[in-house]
């Protein structure tokens, strides 16, 4: 469900749930508009918070981040004698950026500071693509020096295999994070490889051409498109293992995309082509300039492009993937439990809903998971019930994740729980028991319900009204409380089988049950 919580807004304790609905009809109709003009692009990539970053090549080097979906972009960094080839992000947001004889760059402040990583970490290879992983799991792709892999958040690097190759590419599997492809080009050694052990070991190439960009699907299919000529378009249903050339593109392809639909957008020489039918045919898509990197962000698709006359970031807007406005969110206060309750109409690789709860409004805990539906085109609804409350406010909100880890945050909703207990003496359960048995309890709030005393005494007795154990002797607040009696231990000595009575004492409130032990 990509960028399925878009925006949300504040109505009481109802906020606003905007999701993805998809109207079927292409159209070329839209155009592209340049951001970040008089710059030559390359790469392109965001983080898990929505930020977009940007890296240049030729002279007026320099990376770029934007805030707001591409639509304003600021220069955050601009030194260095190498060009940006390639940017990716951790799942702590932090920024990787393949800087070539410069090695590899980066930034834990959201692009404030880089520090390098020199080439000498990599043998002194050039470097041309990164990649992050699962959680400390950077890869990093060096010309004729391999694989280099970290797996703590880039402080050390081991170069694991293809010592031999030029990776211009490298991905991670989107539905497990233990599989990892690279993409060779040189005029030698080329290939697509597969590493099934978390990039510590590659087998042998399955694809024989150069390979500049891998892309997977929803359904996992995965494409590899080249720069090598007659610039086959190469499909595999089974992770890789085996091919199929479903068609040979006009021009050398550097970059690729999947829009929400996974439909395919691939950019080269000739700009950008786009495939409604899984790469068996292409056609430019209004777009004709030397094309790099490419980003989907929503239902925008970005695109690099190089040269300082044409070049910039180009934003395509999919206005036929329309976001939909439902009210779908709402908190409410029961007695003892709050009850949230959201909807949405479509979703697109789903994989459920963390549910946070804070009583500050800053520090937010998860207290639970709610798995989505996958991709699905029908209305949806889900609840979760907050049982672990007492009187007083709470903020909730949700963090939808998508199936390849990426994540959006609802706004907060609120409720405010009163509860106005009374006092209840539940029946023990399991009765009969052995050995132990659990005792439930409420104590109401003073203020409000006009009962005397909070002072809570609790106790056990046998048959002859002997006080066999005192569960309960202190100062309670208002609430629902569970003691566990053991009728091998409680009192001191090991009860025998036969009948007993528990007492609960407040104030002027006085209640006893019977309970049964059984050996």
């Amino acid at each position: 469900m990509r960028y399925l919580l878009y925006h949300f807004s504040r109505l009481g304790f109802v906020s606003t749930l905007i999701i993805i609905f998809i109207i079927t009809q292409v159209s070329y109709s839209q155009d592209w508009v340049r951001k970040v003009d008089g710059f030559s692009m390359w790469s392109i990539a965001k983080d898990y918070a929505g930020n977009i970053y940007a890296g240049t090549s030729g002279s007026a080097r320099g990376i770029f981040k934007s805030t707001d979906g591409g639509e304003t972009w600021t220069n955050v960094y601009s030194t260095g004698t190498s060009n940006y080839l390639y940017i990716a992000c951790d799942s702590l947001n932090n920024v990787y950026v393949a800087n070539v004889s410069n090695g590899v760059i980066y930034s834990t402040d959201g692009g404030q500071n880089f520090t390098t990583i020199p080439a000498s970490t990599f043998g002194g290879h050039n470097i041309n693509s990164v990649a992050c992983g699962k959680n400390g799991h950077i890869f990093v792709g060096a010309t004729g020096g391999g694989v280099w892999r970290s797996t703590d958040f880039g402080a050390t690097f081991t170069n694991t295999g293809l010592q031999t190759f030029s990776i211009v590419e490298i991905k991670v599997d989107r539905f497990n994070a233990d599989i990892i492809y690279a993409g060779s080009s040189s005029t030698t050694a080329n290939g697509f490889f597969i590493s099934t052990d978390g990039g510590a070991t590659f087998g042998n190439a399955t694809l024989s051409t150069n390979v500049w960009e891998i892309l997977q699907s929803s359904d996992n299919i995965i494409y590899a498109a080249t720069t090598s000529s007659p610039y086959p378009f190469n499909k595999s249903t089974d992770g890789g293992l085996t091919w199929n050339a479903v068609g040979n593109q006009t021009v050398a392809i550097r970059g690729g995309t999947l829009d929400l639909l996974d439909n395919i957008y691939l950019a080269g020489n000739g700009g950008v082509f786009k495939s409604t039918d899984r790469g068996a045919t292409f056609v430019n898509h209004n777009l004709t300039y030397s094309s790099n990197e490419m980003l989907t962000f929503g239902n925008k698709i970005m695109v690099c492009v190089s040269g300082t006359t044409n070049g910039g970031v180009w934003v395509y807007t999919d206005t036929t993937i329309i976001p939909v406005e439902l009210t779908g969110f709402t908190a409410t206060a029961n007695n003892g439990s709050v009850e949230l309750n959201w909807t949405t109409a479509t979703e697109l690789n789903n994989s459920g809903f963390e549910v946070e709860r804070s009583v500050d409004k800053n520090n937010f805990e998860k207290i639970g998971f709610v798995p989505g539906f996958g991709t699905t085109s029908e209305k949806r609804s889900y609840s979760f019930v907050d049982n672990k409350v007492s009187n007083g406010k709470y903020f909730y909100k949700l963090k939808q994740i998508d199936l390849d880890g990426s994540y959006k945050y609802s706004d907060i909703v609120e409720a405010n729980v009163v509860q106005l207990l009374t006092y209840s003496l539940e029946q023990n359960y399991p009765n009969p028991f052995n050995p132990t048995t659990k005792i439930k309890f409420t104590i109401p709030d003073v203020a409000l319900s006009g009962v005397e005393g909070s002072l809570v005494s609790l106790k056990v007795y046998d048959v002859l009204g002997n006080e066999v154990a005192t569960l309960v002797n202190e100062y309670k607040p208002a609430g629902s409380y569970e003691v566990e009696f053991n009728g091998h231990s409680d009192g001191g000595q090991n009860l025998s089988s036969g009948i007993y009575f528990y007492t609960l004492q407040s104030g002027s409130f006085f209640q006893t049950r019977k309970m049964i032990l059984m050996k």
